[in-house]
């Protein structure tokens, strides 16, 4: 049973190493190779995580890294926010990366844990959520096409996306972005 659990927590640690470099990459593939990304965090205060919870459903708080990506003469090309859903059983850890207009340009997922659901990596999968800036637009069934056999794994990313949409919508609206 110890060894089980050995190999577990190996495994969770290995999934979890390079997550910044990938949500980097992520952020190149998605405004370009040649931007540089600085990153920062923002807390969020009760105000927002009231709001936050009134929209998905979920309580957020503590402190957000957002990793902005800029062009040689300041000009933001965008934005991406790292968090974890909760997947059936593990973690999910994803970026979703938004344009300086509010719309989302991608969502990819970092490190997935769960042994089935995986095709929420997938490209078809994904594309659901481009240009999307309104939180309505991004419910499983209505705005985003689930995946059979990921149907929890489907709806964790299309709320965390609403999540990290709503916080980036505050935000812009408080002059924190």
């Amino acid at each position: 049973m110890l060894i089980l659990s050995l190999i577990a927590a190996s495994y969770a640690v290995s999934a979890a190493q390079g997550v910044p470099e990938k949500a980097i990459s992520a952020m190149h593939r998605v405004f370009g190779e040649s931007l540089a990304i600085k990153i920062y965090s923002l807390v969020i205060d009760s105000t927002e995580a009231e709001a936050v919870y009134d929209v998905t459903g979920e309580k957020v708080s503590g402190r957000v890294i957002i990793r902005e990506a800029t062009d040689e003469q300041g000009t933001i090309a965008g934005y991406g926010i790292v968090d974890d859903v909760r997947g059936k059983e593990q973690p999910i850890t994803y970026i979703t990366m938004i344009k300086p207009d509010g719309a989302i340009a991608d969502v990819e997922v970092l490190v997935y844990r769960e042994s089935y659901g995986g095709e929420v990596q997938y490209e078809q999968f994904r594309k659901q959520f481009r240009g999307k800036s309104r939180v309505n637009d991004l419910h499983v069934g209505r705005g985003i096409q689930g995946i059979a056999g990921a149907t929890i794994s489907s709806k964790a990313i299309a709320n965390g996306a609403k999540k990290v949409l709503t916080l980036f919508q505050l935000w812009r609206r408080e002059g924190k972005l």
